[in-house]
């Protein structure tokens, strides 16, 4: 076993800027199983992001009753090798202290439910390229995730090569399978979209690979899907992980194949494009509970890109405030403070760049002052404008503390949110820029149910 002493307080990750391209190293890692079932046994990791669980999918797999699916996760950044409990049934503990996020510290001891790991920092270093650049097309980020991701987009943009990328929702999917598509040689072709999500199921086969008149019952003209119109250019399946699983061996047999059969036709088509989805599902878990084929997946993942979700390279912050706010207002005075862009870094971002975005575009319609400071952006930020309880205006709050009218702010914007979607809850998140499910934390946040909500309006 590794001694482990002497890297104890020596920096994990590395930056050098020598040589043709800038790299950034860091040390592998090892977790000794110490109690629980396979004690024992080794896993040496050398990847930035490790996940670990009772589930086949993840990079440490525990098989025990108090682990959960997916239990916690261990990653590398510059200040060490950061570990994070996953909302886990029994929780995480590092030296028998139960806890969210913290850094771990050469033989460390993990509790893991009743499973115990050691963790150890090897010698050994892992060696990635980064791009010298802060962006790639219209995607930014100076933070070494970001730059490492468009390091391997440049490289594989320029071939023509299936694409998978992930990330929750807001983290730039659809932005970075454009920006693949206008770097490769396809560029001055077609980037089609098909956005699995939205595309009733009785309809996807058509809209994927056509169909001739009289096919079905409204098919009054023949009509071309997806793969032809992308025919030399590219098709980026968005949501691909809801396929629904009658079609996905049709799929595979296309990307096999590089042929469609229109439905009602017996002939097939011959297309050449480039295949590109995106998800925010886990699609190996969704293998693994028979949703997703697998043989399906190991075709869409030659390449896969995976997002950071932007808590965790808060670093980006200031970059992408400052563009978004130049972008949206085209006045080069405006500014943000800096306690607007110490506001805007502490906040955890569920629904990632995309509602960092929203919340620059509502303070710059919402705020007059030329700077845009703190105060302003709490109260624009992640609330709406709305009468106050007992007043026609916002004035009405001053007997209020600031956190008190922000949380009744908060509470009237999601009511006017819901009754502008007709309490649909998912069009609501979509248009708030967060995630469904964070929607749902808000409402339960303020006890609020867009059933009841509705019921409330249909009786008034």
């Amino acid at each position: 076993m590794a001694s482990t002493s002497k890297f104890a307080g020596k920096a994990t990750l590395l930056v050098d800027q020598q040589g043709p391209e800038p790299t950034m190293q860091y040390n592998k890692f090892k977790l000794v199983v110490m109690e629980g079932p396979e004690a024992g046994k080794e896993y040496v990791l050398d990847k930035e992001r490790v996940s670990i669980g009772s589930q086949a999918d993840n990079d440490v797999v525990i098989p025990h009753e108090t682990v959960s699916r997916h239990h916690c996760e261990i990653l590398v950044d510059e200040r060490g090798h950061r570990i994070r409990d996953l909302v886990s049934t029994n929780g995480t503990d590092v030296e028998g202290c139960r806890i969210v996020e913290g850094f771990l510290h050469p033989g460390a001891r993990i509790g893991i439910g009743e499973v115990v790991l050691l963790f150890h920092l090897l010698q050994e270093k892992v060696e990635v390229p980064l791009s010298p650049y802060n962006s790639f097309g219209q995607m930014l980020g100076r933070s070494l995730r970001m730059r490492a991701l468009f390091h391997l987009a440049e490289r594989v943009s320029s071939r023509d090569t299936t694409v998978l990328i992930s990330g929750e929702t807001g983290t730039g999917k659809g932005l970075l399978a454009e920006e693949i598509h206008l770097h490769s040689p396809r560029h001055d072709k077609s980037l089609v979209v098909v956005d699995c999500s939205t595309i009733p199921t009785h309809l996807m086969e058509s809209e994927l690979f056509g169909h001739v008149k009289g096919a079905f019952t409204g098919a009054v003209a023949t009509r071309e899907g997806a793969f032809q119109q992308a025919h030399g250019g590219t098709i980026f399946f968005d949501e691909i992980g809801e396929l629904p699983p009658p079609l996905q061996p049709k799929l595979l047999r296309v990307l096999e194949k590089r042929e469609v059969k229109p439905v009602g036709q017996t002939s097939t088509v011959p297309v050449d494009v480039r295949i590109i989805a995106a998800t925010n599902r886990n699609l190996k878990s969704e293998v693994a509970a028979g949703r997703f084929r697998e043989d399906l997946f190991f075709r869409l993942s030659v390449f896969e890109f995976k997002l950071p979700p932007l808590r965790e390279r808060k670093e980006d912050i200031p970059l992408l405030a400052k563009e978004f706010l130049r972008a949206i207002c085209g006045d080069p005075k405006r500014r943000l403070g800096s306690d607007a862009i110490r506001y805007l870094s502490s906040h955890q971002w569920p629904g990632n760049v995309r509602e960092l975005h929203n919340v620059i575009e509502r303070a710059v319609h919402l705020v007059d002052d030329q700077t845009i400071n703190a105060p302003s952006l709490m109260a624009t930020s992640l609330t709406g404008v709305g009468p106050a309880p007992d007043s026609g205006s916002w004035g009405g709050r001053g007997k209020y503390s600031f956190v008190e009218a922000r949380e009744m702010a908060e509470r009237e914007y999601l009511i006017d949110l819901l009754r502008r979607h007709d309490f649909n809850v998912s069009a609501a998140a979509k248009t708030a820029g967060i995630h469904r499910q964070s929607l749902h934390r808000l409402l339960r946040k303020h006890k609020l149910s867009a059933r009841e909500l509705e019921q409330e309006a249909s009786e008034a």
